[in-house]
């Protein structure tokens, strides 16, 4: 398998290890998943500035800083229904092709209009 593959495997088990050592472990309340919004937010942030600003090794640390953040509230998640949602919007995404969707005027892959 291919070294970046495996080093997502390998960053999800550092997230998981983060939460552990620090009691973060386990399904979070509604409150403690709003209150990771802004931390997500602060990273999103980050990254934007590194890509307007900074050099490649940058932008590719803010940009994993930003995975390790979302990778960090999936696992604060009930297990099943996490797996659950990562298998639909795998599904969801491998059907897209450029036949039923387009890149739109912002560079977001979405649905071909029927009416065009």
């Amino acid at each position: 398998m291919d070294t970046l593959f495996t080093k997502f495997t390998d960053l999800a088990n550092s997230v998981n290890s983060l939460h552990e050592r620090f009691n973060m472990d386990g399904v979070a309340t509604r409150n403690e998943l709003l209150e990771r919004i802004p931390i997500q937010a602060e990273e999103v942030n980050e990254l934007e500035q590194a890509i307007l600003t900074e050099n490649p090794i940058d932008i590719a640390n803010e940009a994993v800083d930003v995975l390790y953040v979302a990778i960090g509230t999936i696992l604060r998640l009930e297990k099943k229904l996490a797996t659950q949602a990562i298998q639909q919007v795998i599904e969801k995404n491998d059907m897209k092709t450029s036949k039923t969707h387009h890149i739109n005027d912002k560079g977001k892959i979405t649905r071909i209009p029927k009416n065009v």
